[in-house]
């Protein structure tokens, strides 16, 4: 079986821990804690008639973890950066998550940048997420937790670019 670890990141509130629990247990809870350091969840699939196990890391988006936060992108395969279509502050605090990873990581690795929350009134324009995600060049998809709406091709999407690469 191929591993791969993917970590979740972005700001606090944005939905990551939503995206994984809608992703691994098809559940969405509008009373989710915030996530605390990091929570781990696993899930198996197969991609292109290969198994597949995806290790996947969310990381707290809370500033007070930003010190810790390397110790465990190290290692990642791929990764997820989240941030949430109805506050433009959580997209313009991408780039320095982005920044970190690369610091990291110390090379390049599948990513995409994920407008969640779809199924709200949108606040920023899919062109400035578009625009960003490209600029880092990573992808770029919207999602909705709430929905389930592209959770699961997301993470599809980035199991087969691990296999790619």
């Amino acid at each position: 079986m191929l591993k791969y670890k993917i970590t979740l990141f972005g700001p606090a509130a944005v939905g990551k821990t939503s995206i994984l629990l809608r992703y691994i247990k098809d559940f969405f809870s509008h009373n989710l804690k915030k996530t605390i350091g990091s929570n781990f969840l696993v899930k198996d699939l197969v991609i292109d008639g290969k198994d597949v196990r995806l290790m996947l890391w969310d990381i707290g988006g809370q500033e007070r973890f930003s010190s810790i936060r390397s110790i465990y992108f190290k290692g990642s395969n791929a990764a997820l950066g989240v941030y949430d279509i109805t506050n433009k502050q959580t997209l313009l605090k991408i780039p320095g998550w982005v920044s970190s990873i690369k610091k990291s990581v110390k090379k390049g690795i599948p990513m995409i940048l994920v407008g969640n929350k779809i199924d709200l009134e949108r606040k920023v324009d899919k062109k400035e997420g578009e625009d960003l995600a490209k600029r880092l060049g990573c992808d770029y998809m919207e999602t909705s937790a709430k929905t389930g709406e592209n959770v699961s091709m997301v993470f599809e999407k980035l199991a087969k670019a691990c296999l790619e690469g």
